[in-house]
C-alpha cells in the first residue's frame, strides 16, 4: 500500500467520512468566526454608547452609577454570549452526530452491496461460474442495475462456456473418428515393400501422406495372374469420412473387376455404373488404371479424369504424357471410357500421382506445380522407385516449408527391368 496516501483516496466509506468531516469543520470555523466577529462588534457598540453618555452621567453626578451600569451590562452581554456559544456548540455537536449517522447509513447502503458484489465476483471460478441476484443488491438505484448487469453477463458467460464444452467434446469426438478413419484408410493400401520380392522383372514403390482431413486418395497394385499386374491411382472428390468410404468401395470394385479379366476400360464402365446406383452424395472419382503384361512389357491404360502420368524411357528423363482423358467415374451412368496401349522396355519407368502433389501450397499460396515435380523426379532419374519418391517428397516438404496442407499427397513409381530381370 502507498504510504503517501492522499486524504481523498481510499474506499467510498473513507471518502464520504472525509468529505463530511471537512464540511463540518468548515461550518464550525465559519460559525466561530461570525460569532467572535459579531460579539466584538456588539461589545464595541456598548462601549461606544456608554462613552457617548458619559458626559450626561457626569453632569448628573451619577458617574459611579454609570460605571456600575456599564459593568453590569457588559457582564450580562458576556453571559448571554456564553450561553449563545454553548447553544451553538450543542447544535454543532448535534449536526455532527446526525451527519455521522447519516454517513454511516449511506455508506453502509453503498459499500455493503458493492463489497458483496466484489466477493461474489472474486469467488467465481471453475465450480461457481454464475453470479446470482441477492436481496442485498436490491437497492433501487445504480447498484441494483450493476448487479443485474453482472447477473445477466454471468448467465451469458455460463451458457457460452457450456456451448464451448459441447462443441469441444463434439470436435474431439469427430477428431477421434477422423483419425480412426484415416488409419483405416491407410491400412487398406499396400504398405509392404518390396511387395513381390521374388519378382525380378520390376520394382515399384508407393506412398500416401494424408492431409489434416481424411481424404479419398488411394493407390493399389496387385497381381492379376502370374504374368499380369494391375495398377490403380485414384482420387475421390471431397473430404471426410464419406470420401474415405467411397474410396474403399471404389478400390474393391476396381480390383475385383480387373482380377476377373476385364480390361481397364471395361473396369471403369462397370465400376462407374455401380457407383452411380447409390451415389446420393454426388461424389465422383478420378482414376488412372493400367494392366501390364510382365513378360512383354505391353500394357493397357485408361484415364478417367485423373492427372497426366509421367513416363521415363531408359537413359532419358521423366516427361508428362499428355492426352485426352475420359470423364471421372460416378458422374453418370453408361459412360464410355477410352483406353490406350503402351509399351515398356527394360529400364523404362512411369510415375503416377494425385493432384495433392502438384497442388501442394506454400505460405504464399503458390502451388508446387508440375514443373517442380519433374525437376525433382529428374534429380536422380536412374534411381530406384523408392529413392525417386523420397527425392520428390523432400522437395515438396522444402517448398511448403511447414504450411498446412489440405489434400493427400499420393504417389507411385514403377520401374520395368524386363523378363530377364536385368
Amino acid at each position: 500500500m502507498n504510504k503517501n496516501r492522499y486524504f481523498f483516496t481510499g474506499g467510498i466509506r473513507f471518502k464520504i467520512f472525509s468529505m463530511l468531516l471537512i464540511t463540518i469543520l468548515l461550518i464550525i470555523a465559519a460559525y466561530t468566526a461570525v460569532f467572535f466577529y459579531q460579539s466584538n462588534r456588539v461589545e464595541k457598540l456598548v462601549k461606544d454608547t456608554y462613552e457617548a453618555q458619559e458626559q450626561l452621567y457626569i453632569e448628573s453626578g451619577m458617574l459611579y452609577q454609570r460605571s456600575n451600569v456599564r459593568s453590569n451590562a457588559v457582564a450580562v452581554f458576556h453571559k448571554e454570549m456564553f450561553h449563545a456559544r454553548n447553544i451553538l456548540i450543542l447544535l454543532v455537536v448535534l449536526i455532527v452526530g446526525i451527519g455521522m449517522a447519516s454517513a454511516v447509513s449511506i455508506t453502509k447502503r453503498i459499500t455493503d452491496p458493492l463489497n458483496t458484489i466484489t466477493r461474489r465476483v472474486a469467488s467465481m471460478g471453475i465450480r461457481n461460474r454464475q453470479f446470482l441476484m441477492e436481496d442485498v443488491y436490491r437497492t433501487g438505484d445504480e447498484i441494483e442495475v450493476l448487479a443485474e448487469s453482472f447477473a445477466k453477463q454471468s448467465a451469458r458467460t455460463r451458457l457460452y462456456i457450456e456451448q464451448i464444452k459441447r462443441v469441444t467434446a463434439e470436435k474431439e469426438r469427430i477428431g477421434a473418428e477422423l483419425d480412426m478413419a484415416s488409419r483405416i484408410q491407410v491400412s487398406q493400401l499396400p504398405r509392404l515393400f518390396p511387395p513381390f520380392p521374388e519378382r525380378k522383372e520390376f520394382s515399384l514403390y508407393a506412398s500416401m501422406t494424408p492431409a489434416k482431413e481424411v481424404g479419398g486418395d488411394f493407390y493399389d497394385f496387385f497381381m492379376i495372374d502370374d504374368d499380369h499386374i494391375g495398377f490403380v491411382m485414384a482420387d475421390v472428390s471431397g473430404k471426410g469420412v464419406p470420401a474415405a468410404l467411397l474410396m474403399m468401395v471404389s478400390r474393391v470394385l476396381i480390383k475385383s473387376s480387373l482380377q476377373n479379366g476385364n480390361s481397364p476400360a471395361e473396369t471403369l464402365e462397370n465400376v462407374n455404373n455401380q457407383l452411380c446406383e447409390s451415389n446420393d452424395a454426388d461424389f465422383f472419382v478420378t482414376v488412372w488404371v493400367a494392366v501390364l503384361e510382365i513378360s512383354s512389357g505391353k500394357g493397357l491404360a485408361a484415364n478417367a479424369g485423373h492427372e497426366h502420368p509421367v513416363l521415363r524411357r531408359a537413359g532419358g528423363s521423366y516427361e508428362l504424357q499428355i492426352y485426352r482423358h475420359s470423364l471421372p467415374i460416378g458422374v453418370m451412368r453408361d459412360l464410355p471410357f477410352k483406353q490406350h496401349s503402351f509399351q515398356l522396355n527394360p529400364g523404362d519407368s512411369f510415375f503416377v500421382y494425385t493432384d495433392g502433389v502438384a497442388e501442394a501450397t506454400d505460405g504464399d499460396k503458390e502451388l508446387f506445380g508440375t514443373e517442380r515435380m519433374l525437376d525433382a523426379l529428374n534429380r536422380e532419374p536412374e534411381a530406384q522407385p523408392e529413392q525417386v519418391l523420397l527425392n520428390l517428397s523432400q522437395e515438396i516438404h522444402r517448398f511448403v516449408n511447414g504450411a498446412e496442407q489440405f489434400d493427400d499427397i499420393t504417389m507411385m513409381c514403377f520401374r520395368y527391368s524386363g523378363p530377364s530381370g536385368c
